[in-house]
């Protein structure tokens, strides 16, 4: 290994409202007091274009994410829909047709077979009722909805996918008014946008965020316990800040490099950024396992930071800083890095044949580590395994 520098790892140390003013202010005092238990489902709905952005949004969380998710788009009866394989493909959570009476269990996504409306019961099973009309499958949404909140209450999160229609919006009050959270995709992302903007006109909404930004958020609202009033702050910010536009070839081919590399490193957390040939910085173009406020500080990094991606930007070769506390170079970062999860982080540049750089793969681990010798092996093999991603202009 000492005659290929690239294998040696650089180690550095140290629609309707109703009244939603009062469940809003019951919720804000119940939030004051602490009294919020952790959620314990995530219901989704989507219709045209809600399967596209679901497949933003699971990429986003770990395969030991704490909450089931349960889906349910306007599929037909003679539907013969392959959208189980279709979302499988982007996540490492268990994707599977739900059945009947069966109970729901964390790192699940249940969707809802064709052609049945679902219900979920506060013990966490799941039943169907076979819809009598065409025009009952346009109400699955209000239906799952209503059940999520009289089974869990405030500890429900349900969430407004792109679709046409006003499907959600009467569900979405009952999970307001019983205290439970209310995420909406923001419309201007959505293929087809009646239905969150029919759910943002109810006034029962507590965030609109672009697909791209609510797995994070679901992190951080199910992971971490932080505030809605925070994750505005932080979405706000997020929404100002400039992104870089990736071709859906190239982030596929992205999303599984770092899937590899995760299952490679035993961990649920990494990311892979990209270089903005504009700015010179790093930008973070597909993630797994971390929330809001750690894309918010590491949205752009330069050349001159002390983070172990910029790290490897500059110096051509991976990085591994097997712990960040120890690492007074670091220091800048470390409150960040502790909040989200992590103690130990290796950075690999990317690098085309022809020498050039396009980004850098990270994997971060929840406790401090060295690698093995096999993971450096891997990791020099991927260094230049990347003309796919080198190939288009970022």
């Amino acid at each position: 290994m000492t005659g290929d520098r690239s294998v040696n790892l650089t180690l550095l140390p140290k629609r309707r409202i109703i009244d939603p003013s009062a469940a809003s202010e019951r919720k804000s005092s119940m939030k004051q007091r602490g009294e919020l238990n952790q959620f314990a489902i995530v219901a989704i709905a989507g219709s045209a274009g809600g399967a596209d952005a679901l497949s933003q949004i699971l990429p986003c969380l770990p395969a030991d994410f704490s909450c089931p998710i349960v889906y349910i788009q306007h599929l037909k009866e003679s539907n013969n829909s392959i959208l189980v394989e279709v979302l499988q493909i982007c996540t490492s959570l268990t994707v599977r047709w739900a059945q009947q009476g069966e109970l729901l269990k964390a790192g699940g996504v249940y969707i809802c077979p064709p052609g049945l409306s679902c219900f979920v019961h506060p013990k966490g099973a799941i039943t169907f009722t076979r819809t009598a009309a065409a025009s009952d499958i346009l109400h699955g949404a209000d239906r799952l909805f209503a059940s999520v909140a009289a089974s869990y209450g405030q500890r429900a999160l349900v969430i407004v996918l792109s679709g046409g229609g006003w499907d959600g919006s009467d569900g979405i009050c009952a999970v307001h008014a019983s205290g439970g959270t209310v995420l909406v995709q923001d419309e201007r992302s959505a293929f087809q946008p009646s239905m969150p903007r029919a759910a943002i006109a109810t006034g029962c909404v507590d965030l609109v965020l672009r697909p791209k930004d609510i797995g994070p958020a679901l992190i951080n609202l199910v992971r971490d316990g932080h505030s809605l009033a925070r994750l505005r702050a932080s979405r706000s910010r997020l929404f100002e800040r400039d992104g870089i536009c990736v071709p859906q070839v190239q982030y596929s081919a992205i999303q599984r490099l770092l899937a590899v590399a995760l299952k490679m490193h035993g961990t649920e957390m990494g990311n892979v950024q990209l270089v903005n040939r504009q700015t010179g910085n790093l930008v973070i173009v597909a993630q797994r396992g971390f929330g809001l406020d750690f894309l918010e500080h590491f949205a752009a990094v330069n050349n001159q930071d002390e983070s172990a991606c910029a790290r490897a930007m500059r110096s051509g070769y991976p990085v591994l800083i097997p712990d960040i506390a120890a690492d007074s170079l670091f220091s800048m970062h470390l409150d960040v890095a502790i909040a989200a999860g992590f103690r130990a982080v290796q950075s690999t540049p990317l690098i085309t044949r022809n020498g050039a750089l396009v980004g850098v793969l990270s994997t971060h681990f929840p406790t401090p580590r060295a690698l093995s010798q096999g993971e450096l092996h891997w990791l020099a093999g991927h260094r230049r395994a990347n003309d796919l991603i080198g190939r288009f202009a970022i």
